[in-house]
């Protein structure tokens, strides 16, 4: 018992007296020096976000390869849309060199090979709606989203041109996760104000979808978890991210 508490101690001071992942914090606009720097970046400029942290085990080389990597974005702005949550966690990664890697371009990033990637996201319906306040198509209009568990609610003004008639649509649907990639309306129920117009409306559905498509996502990942509340709608892959301990670049948006 002499000989092995001191050896305890010994082992107990050496796992805290180790040095601490490098960590690192950014606000509003900064240039950066390294290139998990530029990654984050990249990152807060395609997305916009409240907050981004930035994790791996080891600087991107020169290449743009990086072993394991997780971001987490907290209030994205994608195309106008507020995204509560977003979180990647990859391993293996190559991407195309850091001198390449420009915001500005049709692929600021290009993901030439991931070993294994997991995906998160989590949308709430305050954001919904507050994107759709904003939005008037060529037929829709005046559309609003009410979240229950398992269902959305939805309510709109469809434009049929001819014969010029503006219908009050309401819809229930569920969701369903296809092929990995797709999120697709199911079992939609229809309330019109014009019954002889519910094929019109039909068909105006059928046309947005997938309403979610993440084919051109820059990461490989595979849908496979859906969940509904009042509140949020959440997507994910089988197994979420999670972070890791390592270099920690963390952005908040300047006010």
């Amino acid at each position: 018992m002499r000989k092995i508490l001191p050896a305890l101690l010994c082992i107990l001071l050496l796992s805290t007296s180790s040095p601490a992942a490098p960590k690192k914090e950014f606000r509003g606009s900064f240039t950066p020096g390294t290139n998990g720097e530029k990654l984050l970046s990249l990152l807060v400029s395609l997305t916009n976000p409240e907050v981004l942290e930035l994790r791996m085990d080891e600087e991107p080389d020169d290449q743009g390869n990086v072993r394991n990597i997780h971001f987490l974005v907290k209030g994205a702005t994608v195309g106008g849309f507020r995204v509560e949550k977003l979180a990647l966690e990859a391993s293996f990664v190559e991407l195309n060199p850091p001198s390449k890697w420009d915001p500005k371009a049709k692929d600021p990033i290009v993901v030439r090979n991931v070993l294994r990637s997991n995906l998160e996201a989590i949308i709430l319906e305050k954001d919904i709606n507050s994107a759709l306040s904003g939005y008037a198509g060529n037929d829709w209009n005046r559309i609003s989203v009410d979240l229950k568990p398992g269902i959305i609610g939805a309510r709109g003004y469809y434009h049929v041109k001819n014969p010029g008639l503006t219908l009050l649509a309401e819809v229930k649907t569920g969701l369903e996760i296809r092929n990995g990639k797709e999120l697709w309306l199911k079992n939609v129920e229809l309330k019109i104000n014009h019954d002889e117009q519910t094929d019109a409306v039909r068909q105006a559905i059928r046309d947005i979808q997938p309403v979610v498509d993440i084919r051109d996502f820059p990461f490989p990942v595979t849908l496979a978890v859906l969940s509904v509340d009042d509140q949020k709608l959440r997507l994910s892959t089988r197994t979420p991210p999670k972070p890791f301990e390592g270099i920690l670049l963390r952005y908040v948006r300047g006010s």
